[in-house]
């Protein structure tokens, strides 16, 4: 890694506030706090969780990802963990982050989404914006998935 453009405190400033932003995604994913959610991506992020059998397609733009979010799992208890990110900063505005996940999510009865439990890894992109690290790009490779 090549960080040769941020002092030792910038460096460390950067990872902590890359953390944070997924911290808050999966807390504002499973508090249902949609608006919110917006302020984690880029206006222009991009997220492909299109794996098969996921009924996700590859989402453009941070509007649609949050309402299609909203749609998915807003009925559901939803559990999401991100662990031990590795970041590699290539700029002073610009990361990519690999996090560690799991998540648990359980859909009522009446719904006709299968409730799951899922394990699997975070690919992203993360952007300074403003002052703000934000997602750019992210995508979600699953490891494993048991339905529930």
């Amino acid at each position: 890694m090549n960080s040769d453009f941020l002092t030792g405190t910038e460096l460390l400033l950067a990872y902590e506030d890359i953390r944070m932003t997924k911290s808050r995604y999966c807390r504002f994913i499973d508090t249902k706090d949609w608006e919110a959610l917006k302020d984690v991506f880029a206006p222009d992020a991009v997220a492909d969780f299109s794996t098969e059998g996921n009924p996700i397609p590859v989402l453009e733009g941070r509007d649609t990802i949050v309402n299609v979010f909203q749609e998915l799992v807003d009925p559901a208890v939803t559990v999401h963990q991100v662990h031990g990110a590795d970041i590699e900063l290539v700029s002073a505005t610009e990361a990519n982050v690999l996090s560690p996940m799991e998540d648990y999510v359980t859909f009522p009865e009446s719904n006709p989404n299968k409730s799951f439990h899922g394990y699997g890894y975070y690919h992203e992109t993360f952007v300074k914006l403003d002052g703000r690290w934000v997602i750019q790009h992210t995508s979600l490779k699953r490891l494993r998935l048991d339905i529930l």
